[in-house]
């Protein structure tokens, strides 16, 4: 199974995300647009793992909830990696004034190693996918629109669980499953599927 762990985003803000791509998607850009369903802020991708691991998955989810309380992150900003020169990916940027989401990240990534996963290479940048760029035919009307929407705040999450999720490719678009759910400040042994 295809898995990752994230952040899931309630449908309002969804559709928020899903009505800013509109602003975007008259421009001249060729782009794979993230699907509703697709909007997430993943924490880990764990690539193909066999379901036999999803048990040790679980706890190192477990353990990196533990004594971590619920805390609220802003959906705001929108901007392009990797440079302005040549854009990729087209973001909206995670504000995290508490620093909570950042060390979750570190410590999930840190428990995860301990079982065999590779740790991220590169500092973590919680951002969340809007589109993935193929071509930006008119690159300073596109950058023009991105400015615009530098300083667009799209709403609030309270984050209270992590999901491990498995990412099923089908011709339509990828779908994604939840296979299990750990809530942050459980003891260990919680979680929900």
């Amino acid at each position: 199974m295809r898995a990752f762990i994230a952040v899931s985003l309630p449908a309002d803000l969804k559709a928020k995300l899903a009505n800013l791509q509109q602003a975007f998607r008259h421009l001249p850009v060729e782009a794979a647009w993230v699907k509703d369903a697709g909007f997430h802020i993943t924490l880990k991708f764990l690539g193909e793992i066999d379901p036999a691991q999803v048990a040790s998955v679980s706890a190192c989810m477990i353990e990196a909830a533990e004594g971590c309380r619920p805390f609220t992150i802003t959906l705001a900003g929108v901007g392009v990696f990797p440079h302005e020169s040549r854009p990729r990916v087209l973001w909206v940027g995670i504000q995290d004034d508490s620093g909570q989401l950042v060390r979750l990240q570190r410590t999930l990534d840190a428990k995860l190693a301990e079982i065999g996963f590779q740790p991220e290479d590169r500092p973590f940048t919680p951002h969340l996918t809007l589109a993935r760029l193929k071509r930006v035919v008119r690159r300073g009307e596109f950058l023009a629109c991105v400015n615009r929407h530098r300083e667009t705040t799209i709403g609030a999450v309270q984050v209270e669980h992590l999901d491990l999720l498995e990412s099923q490719l089908h011709p339509a678009g990828a779908r994604y499953l939840t296979v299990r759910t750990v809530e942050l400040t459980k003891p260990s042994g919680h979680s929900t599927v």
